[in-house]
């Protein structure tokens, strides 16, 4: 059955991550230079938050008075001097998860995308509605 799948067999398992020590500026330009739409952001190899690509667009909205320079001064700052750029109420799921309960989530958390962690929260994955949409396309042909 489909949903019987695992997470591990679909999710992402090379991820781009940010620490709480990078700059709001340096999660940006990763998230654009790699075409992200979310990040997640560590503490070593726990995973402590979620960067996504909107709430770096309305840091950037908000910031926009600064003409000659992006961020401003602020833009440099650590992430953790910014918790409200980073999610820290993360939904997640496990490798041995299934994709349904992945469905469950995303659709009843309203989140398109969900870190996978082990079981003491060290980040091993993500995975996006993308990579659900994707993987049901393949079964389907």
């Amino acid at each position: 059955m489909l949903t019987a799948t695992k997470i591990e067999e679909i999710m992402t398992k090379n991820v781009f991550t940010i620490g709480l020590d990078d700059t709001v500026h340096n999660a940006d330009e990763l998230m654009k230079r790699e075409n992200l739409r979310f990040m997640p952001v560590l503490d070593g190899k726990k995973l402590v938050g979620l960067i996504t690509e909107r709430t770096i667009m309305e840091f950037t909205l908000r910031k926009l008075y600064d003409f000659d320079d992006e961020f401003g001064e602020e833009g440099h700052n650590k992430i953790t001097d910014f918790r409200t750029i980073m999610e820290k109420n993360v939904i997640i799921i496990y490798p041995e998860d299934s994709v349904r309960k992945a469905v469950e989530k995303m659709a009843k958390k309203k989140v398109d995308c969900l870190p996978v962690v082990d079981w003491k929260n060290n980040l091993v994955g993500i995975v996006t509605s993308t990579d659900i949409y994707l993987f049901m396309l393949n079964k389907m042909l």
